[in-house]
């Protein structure tokens, strides 16, 4: 095969629109996480907005001390619940947006890979002779990067996944926390 003005305007012309394509496809995934995040916080500001107008119309109407210390503790353990669940919606909407992305690049990657794995086999068909050994050495290389590349890929993935856990379950944790002093608050009140 021999390579012509046409050949590498063709493969140029390629190498452009598969990069445009990859491009709005990234754009894209990131400014669907954008809108996402934007109705979040939207949401929960509305939301905040509300609870704060109805609490605050709570405080005026208690006359008795102890009431407006129990109507405090009433709330502690709610706004943490939520703190807690926007938290949650965030990594969501963060592992989401991580594992759209990460196709893109894997897609991207692979598509690479195939090319210059054609243009490898290319170079090689016409490698000159006695050259053998040098071309196996190569390939036999290209093959370890490669799954090296694929086993570190695989324990990135497993950190990320046990870090997560482990966030979800600190979360989880601290509500609990929250929740037990409010009740024994709670029943400090109780008592006095």
């Amino acid at each position: 095969m021999s390579v012509t003005p046409e050949v590498i305007a063709a493969a140029a012309k390629s190498n452009v629109e598969a990069g445009l394509n990859s491009a709005s496809s990234f754009v894209a995934t990131v400014f669907a996480a954008v809108e996402r995040v934007s109705t979040l916080n939207l949401a929960t500001a509305r939301t905040a907005f509300d609870e704060s107008v109805a609490f605050s119309k709570a405080v005026m109407a208690t006359k008795d001390p102890k009431a407006l210390a129990a109507l405090n503790l009433g709330v502690l353990t709610p706004s943490v619940e939520k703190g807690v669940a926007y938290g949650r919606s965030l990594s969501a909407i963060g592992t989401d947006t991580k594992e759209e992305l990460t196709k893109l690049i894997e897609a991207e990657a692979a598509a690479a890979g195939k090319n210059f794995d054609a243009a490898l086999e290319s170079l090689f068909k016409n490698a000159p002779a006695g050259s053998e050994a040098a071309v196996k050495a190569v390939k036999t290389a290209l093959a370890n990067a490669s799954t090296a590349y694929e086993g570190a890929a695989k324990a990135a993935k497993q950190v990320v996944a046990a870090a997560q856990a482990s966030v979800e379950k600190a979360a989880e944790v601290a509500v609990q926390n929250v929740e037990k002093g409010s009740k024994a608050a709670a029943s400090a009140l109780k008592v006095a």
